[in-house]
């Protein structure tokens, strides 16, 4: 590509390019890079990269980008999200006309058309994603297309009008339904872990519990529902040629209207020897805070142990900073007691919570043995199901068959 003729910049939607879904879930993984420092390091770059373009889109020389240069490689292209968002954004793999033979082929990364609306999109989308981590993204530049902002475009102003006007809106109530999920979460109400046992086939329903600890009103959801609903259709109207920008808030907007705010959670944890503790806990609780506050609830030999949770079928690596409402185990979910090492023996609970169990009823004396666990994690990572509903053939119900694991 000759780099004098790369300048054509254009204010309509973009052609040729990913759906503008993928720049949130490319800037996401960005902000989901383990290592903190590189994570922060390929954010900071990204966001040159995409600034500079904003700030001079007809400046050929900030469309370019060799994927061989040792700098960008360390700061970006050993990243693959990193890259996937730089597609995403405009950027398309190229030749090299100054490097003959392989080493030339691919090695490049060009922006033949400057899309302004996509560039500014993904800006915001890594600056939201930036949230996430705790990353502070800087302002778009001065002087720079802001769709959010401006009030016209140069080539294009009626889809432009249109974009700002219907798309921006649909835009706003998607970003409103998302804050008001997550300031539900955050205020709720502290909960007492209130433990109690029962042996497995003693147990009540979970759905019952669950329904007893619901604060949620129904009817409040119902109306959010329809007031979602009634701004979808009301924006049914949009023109084609915004086909990519409605759709992926649209498809958000349906999503939102489905969830409902769980503020609690019901856990029960199910032992080997089918004992079961069942504790309630705030749905904005991290699993790491979950399994310090469970600790104390085990026996001597269980918290010397490495004892972990998971739910199966099918078992699922968890990060201990995840919430329970993010791994989806509101409003309710069983778990299940397992080792990475040798198991000890029975009981499994303090004391205090063996002698509210009573004797073990019969029928748990023909249940299914719990002889098998999967195996131990590394890390940070914990064995934790998908829980908000349990599946087929799990404990759901007293007495219910467990699968085998």
């Amino acid at each position: 590509f000759d780099c004098t003729t790369m300048v054509e910049v254009s204010y309509d939607v973009p052609q040729g390019l990913p759906d503008s879904t993928s720049l949130q879930v490319a800037s996401q993984g960005v902000a989901n890079i383990p290592d903190s420092q590189s994570r922060d390091v390929a954010l900071q770059t990204l966001f040159k990269l995409i600034d500079s373009v904003l700030a001079a889109p007809e400046d050929a020389k900030k469309r370019r980008v060799r994927k061989g240069n040792t700098t960008f490689d360390a700061k970006v292209g050993r990243h693959k999200v990193a890259l996937d968002f730089l597609r995403c954004a405009g950027f398309v793999d190229a030749d090299d006309p100054e490097t003959p033979g392989k080493a030339g082929k691919g090695s490049l990364m060009v922006m033949q058309v400057a899309y302004i609306v996509r560039l500014t999109d993904a800006h915001h989308a890594l600056a939201d994603a930036s949230r996430t981590c705790g990353y502070a993204a800087p302002v778009l530049p001065a002087g720079s297309f802001n769709p959010y902002q401006e009030n016209r475009l140069t080539g294009g102003s009626a889809a432009g009008h249109e974009w700002r006007g219907e798309a921006e809106q649909l835009r706003d109530e998607v970003k409103k339904r998302e804050q008001e999920l997550r300031d539900k979460l955050q205020s709720a109400t502290p909960v007492d872990l209130q433990p109690k046992v029962f042996w497995l086939s003693a147990g009540r329903r979970l759905e019952d519990v669950v329904k007893e600890t619901a604060t949620y009103p129904e009817e409040n959801l119902a109306e959010d529902a329809a007031l979602l609903q009634s701004t979808l259709e009301s924006s049914s109207g949009y023109s084609t040629g915004l086909h990519g920008f409605q759709n992926a808030d649209k498809a958000r907007l349906v999503e939102l209207s489905r969830i409902e705010v769980h503020e609690r959670c019901v856990l029960r944890v199910i032992c080997p020897d089918k004992s079961v503790l069942q504790v309630n806990f705030l749905a904005s609780e991290h699993i790491e805070t979950v399994m310090q506050r469970l600790g104390p609830l085990f026996s001597k030999s269980v918290q010397d142990s490495g004892w972990y949770l998971y739910q199966s079928p099918p078992l699922k690596r968890f990060k201990l900073r995840e919430t329970l409402s993010a791994a989806g185990l509101t409003p309710g979910a069983n778990v299940y007691l397992g080792f990475s090492g040798k198991r000890p023996s029975s009981p499994y609970l303090v004391d205090r919570l063996v002698r509210q169990l009573g004797p073990l009823p019969s029928e748990d004396h023909r249940g299914i043995s719990i002889s098998q666990q999967p195996a131990g994690t590394d890390g940070d990572a914990q064995l934790i199901g998908s829980g908000q509903n349990p599946p087929a053939g799990s404990v759901s119900a007293a007495g219910a068959p467990m699968p085998p694991v």
